[in-house]
């Protein structure tokens, strides 16, 4: 691939931090191939259980420190030793579409459109997610952000529904599954893992769904495009029945490519 003054930045999902997650996302990878020789892709790995954002830690800070590992260490060394230029967008899956959108809105400029493929983009919305599925996991859903109500300005600090003015001239991709099967279910698909503590008793998922984990995709992408778009942002959106799986985030990635590499003007 030639170096260029152009690049796009998948953001790693980090699948092993999603239990909703069926399979992991190395099909995903795999078939991300850009199609425009002139345009790089660069996707840093993450080991471990995390989140892309720098952890609160009880006001301590430290690591895990991912937002500022990605954007203070991997993107300057990209861009002195390895041809990445200054033209930036960023795209990913589950938690990866977060670290697109919330990357994108606190830092203004950095990317020049921005993409999110079942990402859980409005984290403030479901705090009992959050917490449900990081227990699930043995991690303290708390050193995350901290507690969602006395740290309240801090969730929203990283919430992209709540960044979304930062967000007016940035071209933007949402998509998601409803969490019911689809057309890239294959027969047989089994129900994602119970998380305990996934599903809000005042707000249950409906009978058909199997990918619970999808369904609170679905609902914080369609109110961050509804915020999106009555700021005038440029919203393109694609909601659809499916799971939570790297069958329809190679669809998404395929669908959404056009709109990055205009931004990238490749």
């Amino acid at each position: 691939m030639e170096r260029s003054p152009k690049h796009l930045a998948p953001v790693p999902d980090g699948p092993r931090a999603h239990p909703g997650c069926r399979k992991g996302s190395r099909q995903a990878r795999s078939s991300r191939q850009a199609t425009h020789r002139k345009v790089g892709r660069n996707l840093p790995r993450l080991r471990g259980r995390t989140l892309q954002t720098d952890w609160f830690n009880d006001g301590r800070g430290g690591p895990p420190a991912v937002e500022t590992f990605h954007l203070e260490e991997v993107r300057p060394l990209l861009e002195r030793h390895y041809g990445a230029g200054t033209r930036r967008a960023a795209a990913g899956e589950s938690q990866g579409g977060f670290g697109a959108l919330s990357y994108s809105a606190r830092h203004p400029g950095m990317f020049r459109a921005a993409a999110s493929y079942s990402g859980f983009v409005h984290p403030s919305m479901h705090p009992h997610a959050i917490r449900a599925a990081m227990t699930y996991l043995g991690l303290d859903w708390q050193a995350v952000w901290g507690d969602p109500v006395a740290q309240r300005a801090n969730w929203h600090a990283h919430d992209p529904h709540y960044l979304a003015d930062r967000l007016r001239t940035t071209p933007v991709y949402l998509s998601s599954g409803d969490g019911t099967l689809g057309a890239l279910d294959p027969p047989g698909t089994e129900p994602d893992p119970e998380i305990p503590g996934l599903e809000d008793p005042a707000d249950p998922f409906p009978k058909d769904v199997v990918s619970p984990t999808e369904t609170i995709m679905a609902r914080e992408s369609k109110a961050l495009a509804t915020r999106l778009t009555s700021l005038g942002t440029p919203v393109t959106t694609h909601f659809y029945a499916g799971t939570h799986s790297p069958s329809y985030w190679v669809r998404e990635f395929r669908r959404s490519l056009p709109m990055l590499l205009r931004a990238l003007g490749a």
